[in-house]
């Protein structure tokens, strides 16, 4: 879909670039907007949020669709600023099992959108902007399903802010940098994996189809990881499998044939999810309290989102100074294998009681 937009090279790098910056500048809000709202409240606001900007983003002029996805950034970054918090205080015994569904349903969502948007586009006679607006109905649907938790009392000792212990300490920085560079590869892929398959002479359908295959799969990632992470006790194996996957399929997107983009695309997808999804578990459960959890969200997703913010506008950058998309494969490729490095540290600290 990004190719078809009216987008010069540079404002399309910037329009894949907002939502990561988005997620980075608002999650550090998160714990001072979850003390004074609660999280159920907080939820319900963001999801509200999220639905202006998903029915603001196909209409009007082009700069409404900067301001639409600049809004549903930042309800999205709040919100899972959240999750980790509300998962050690409404489920402190199951912490596994409600990351996985959590990161699941997020690869579901994400993985029909991306699958769907171009042929429900044809389904409509080619118009983009029915196509984007319609998306605006599970945003509803989940605003409405959520209403009923604003019964929900408010957490009785609510986090202000980033605790400032935090930030000298060694395994939060680990799980920041290991977040961060798990969410660029996530996001470079994303933003571009389509048109580096269109590149190659795929369709849009079937380069929109790869990513959805990516999306999709990454089911098999946000289940099982956390799971399986959890009755280990000890995330190191889990994380060489996420890493291992990732960089495997990126290398053979850089040097197999198109016919093949399936096969890659289900590694990265079981990497990816895996990766998102013992990211979301360290969140969770290298804290004592939801408090310290919804900190701990705060400055992850915050600095770690910074850190991934200029893959996605940098490959973009790169492929149009190169003219091909082996540079941007290359660089993803070591990112992947930095994130591997950061992860292998942060699951050996938490393990070790820190």
């Amino acid at each position: 879909m990004l190719p078809d937009l009216p987008l010069g090279n540079v404002a399309r790098s910037a329009l894949v670039t907002i939502p990561v910056l988005c997620f980075s500048l608002a999650a550090f809000a998160g714990p001072a907007i979850r003390a004074r709202l609660g999280e159920e409240r907080s939820l319900f606001i963001m999801a509200t949020a999220l639905l202006v900007g998903v029915a603001l983003r196909p209409v009007g002029p082009i700069w409404w669709l900067f301001a639409g996805t600049i809004l549903c950034g930042v309800a999205v970054a709040l919100m899972n600023v959240m999750m980790p918090g509300i998962v050690r205080r409404r489920f402190p015994s199951r912490v596994g099992e409600m990351t996985a569904a959590y990161t699941m349903a997020l690869s579901i969502g994400a993985g029909l959108a991306a699958g769907l948007t171009i042929p429900i586009r044809t389904a409509l006679a080619g118009s983009l902007t029915w196509a984007l607006a319609l998306w605006a109905l599970p945003a509803a649907l989940a605003l409405a399903v959520w209403m009923p938790q604003l019964r929900v009392s408010r957490p009785a000792a609510p986090a202000a802010g980033i605790a400032i212990g935090l930030l000298r300490d060694r395994l939060a920085w680990l799980i920041t940098l290991y977040f961060g560079l798990q969410s660029m590869v996530f996001y470079i892929l994303l933003s571009w994996l389509p048109a580096i398959y269109r590149a190659k002479g795929a369709d849009p359908s079937t380069a929109g189809a790869v990513l959805g295959v990516v999306t999709a799969v990454g089911l098999v990632g946000n289940l099982a990881a956390p799971i399986v992470a959890t009755r280990l006790h000890d995330h190191r194996a889990v994380m060489w499998a996420a890493s291992g996957l990732t960089i495997f399929g990126l290398a053979g997107i850089l040097v197999a044939p198109t016919q093949t983009a399936l096969v890659w695309a289900c590694f990265l997808g079981v990497g990816t999810g895996g990766a998102f999804s013992i990211a979301l578990l360290l969140l969770a459960s290298g804290t004592r309290d939801a408090a310290l959890a919804a900190r701990l969200s705060s400055m992850a997703l915050g600095l770690g989102y910074l850190i991934a913010a200029p893959g996605p506008f940098i490959a973009g950058l790169i492929h149009a100074a190169s003219g091909s998309w082996q540079l941007p494969l290359i660089l993803t490729i070591c990112i992947a294998a930095a994130q591997l490095a950061a992860g292998l540290g942060a699951a050996g600290s938490n393990k070790s009681g820190r």
